[in-house]
C-alpha cells in the first residue's frame, strides 16, 4: 500500500490579495506558504509599490521578492468600470479576500465586505487598516513609524540624548500581518462549523499597542512602565566586551544567575539577583568590568557549555550565518508542521504574470481576456 499523499494545511483554499507594501503581503505570504492559492491583484502599470522600493535586484525590490513568494499576480485596473467586475467575479469563488485600502475606498467601487459577502457568504473578508475602520484617524494615511509613535513604543525607545530610536524592523507592520493571518485561520476554522465566512479587521496601531502589553500593564498597575526586562538589573542586560562587541544575558531564573556568578568569580552576588539601591548598581558595574576584560568571542568560547542564557549580540550577517539562513535570499517562514511540505522558494511573480491563467480559471474566454487587455482593463 502506498503512503498517503502529503497535503498542505490550506491546500484548495484561494486567497485574493489586494494589499500593498508590507503588512498585507506578509499576511498573504504566510497563507501561501501554508498551501493556499494566493492571487495578488495589482495595478497594471506600477503594481505593488514594494516592487520599486530599494534595493532593487533584477528589476524588482528585494522586499517584494521576500514578501510575495508562493503567489500568482494578475493586473487589473480598478479605475476602469469593468475592473471591479473582474474582481467581483474572482471573489465569488474565493475563500479569503485581504485588502489594505483606506476604509470606504473599496466599498465605493462595489468591493466592500457587504457587497462581496452578499454574493459569496462563505467569503472571509480581511481589512488591514492603519487606524481601524472608524474614529478620527480612520481615513488618515500612515506607516509603521506613525503607528509606533502613537502606540508609545518610540517614546520608550530613546538614545542617550532622549531622541526616539527607530527599530530596525517594521514592528507594527509585521505584528499586524501575524495577527491578521491568525484571525483568518480562526475564521476558516469557524466556517467549517457554520458554513459562513466572517469579516476580519486588524488595525496596525492596535497591533503596535499589543506589543506594548507588558509596559502598559505595569503602568496601569501603578509601577514604572520599564521593569526588570529593560536593563535595570544585572541579570537581564547587555554587556560591552573589550573589542566593542556585546553579550546578552537573560539569567532570570536563580539557577542561571548562580551559574553566571560562579563563572565570573562573583560568588558573593549569588542570592542578590534582585537587590535594589546601591547594591544593584554595584552588581551591574562588576558584570560590566568582568565582561570588558575580554573579547566577545573569547567569552563565547569559554562559556559555550554554560547553561545561563548568555549569547553574543550578533549583527544581521552573523545572525543569518549562525542560523543557517545565509544560503537563502531571505529567512524562511518559521513554522514546522508534520507531514507538511512548505513551498518556500517559489519566487515572487512578475507583475501580471498570471492574468490570463487566473481569469480563465473563473470562466473568462481567451477572447474576453484579449478584449479586456486591449481596453486596458487587465494587463
Amino acid at each position: 500500500m502506498s503512503a498517503p499523499q502529503r497535503q498542505e494545511p490550506l491546500q484548495g483554499a484561494r486567497v485574493l490579495d489586494m494589499t500593498r507594501y508590507l503588512p498585507g503581503p506578509c499576511c498573504s505570504m504566510l497563507l501561501g506558504e501554508l498551501g493556499a492559492d494566493v492571487v495578488k491583484i495589482e495595478e497594471p502599470l506600477c503594481g505593488d509599490p514594494l516592487r520599486s522600493m530599494p534595493p532593487v535586484v533584477d528589476g524588482d525590490g528585494a522586499a517584494h521578492a521576500a514578501f510575495n513568494t508562493s503567489k500568482r499576480s494578475i493586473a487589473v485596473d480598478l479605475k476602469h468600470p469593468e475592473g471591479a467586475a473582474v474582481v467581483r467575479r474572482l471573489a465569488a469563488t474565493a475563500d479569503v479576500f485581504v485588502e489594505s485600502y483606506r476604509p470606504g475606498v473599496l466599498a465605493r467601487r462595489g468591493l466592500g465586505a457587504d457587497a462581496l459577502r452578499g454574493e459569496n457568504p462563505r467569503l472571509i473578508y480581511c481589512s488591514l487598516s492603519g487606524y481601524g475602520e472608524a474614529g478620527a484617524r480612520a481615513t488618515r494615511a500612515g506607516h509603521d513609524i506613525n503607528y509606533l509613535a502613537l502606540a508609545g513604543l518610540l517614546g520608550m525607545n530613546r538614545d542617550g540624548e532622549g531622541r526616539p530610536l527607530l527599530p530596525p524592523a517594521p514592528l507594527a507592520d509585521m505584528t499586524g500581518a501575524l495577527l491578521a493571518a491568525l484571525a483568518i485561520l480562526a475564521a476558516l476554522q469557524a466556517r467549517e462549523r457554520t458554513g459562513v465566512g466572517r469579516v476580519v479587521q486588524v488595525s496596525l496601531l492596535e497591533s503596535a499597542l499589543f506589543l506594548m502589553m507588558l509596559p502598559a500593564t505595569r503602568l496601569r498597575a501603578g509601577a514604572p512602565a520599564t521593569g526588570p526586562l529593560s536593563g535595570a538589573y544585572a541579570c537581564y542586560n547587555v554587556y560591552r566586551c573589550r573589542d566593542g562587541r556585546y553579550l546578552a544575558l537573560g539569567a532570570l531564573e536563580p539557577r542561571f544567575w548562580e551559574a553566571i556568578c560562579r563563572a565570573l568569580g562573583l560568588e558573593d552576588r549569588i542570592g542578590r539577583q534582585w537587590e535594589g539601591g546601591e547594591g544593584r548598581r554595584e552588581t551591574i558595574e562588576l558584570f560590566e568590568s568582568r565582561f570588558a576584560a575580554r573579547d566577545r568571542d573569547d567569552w563565547v568560547r569559554e562559556l559555550r557549555e554554560l547553561d545561563a542564557c548568555l549569547d553574543p549580540v550578533l549583527d544581521l550577517a552573523e545572525a543569518l550565518e549562525e542560523n543557517d539562513a545565509g544560503r537563502h535570499p531571505f529567512p524562511s517562514v518559521p513554522i514546522r508542521l508534520s507531514d507538511t511540505s512548505f513551498r518556500t522558494g517559489r519566487a515572487a511573480p512578475r507583475l501580471g504574470q498570471h492574468t490570463d491563467e487566473v481569469l480563465r480559471e473563473v470562466g473568462y474566454s481567451e477572447g474576453e481576456v484579449e478584449r479586456m487587455r486591449r481596453a486596458g482593463v487587465v494587463a
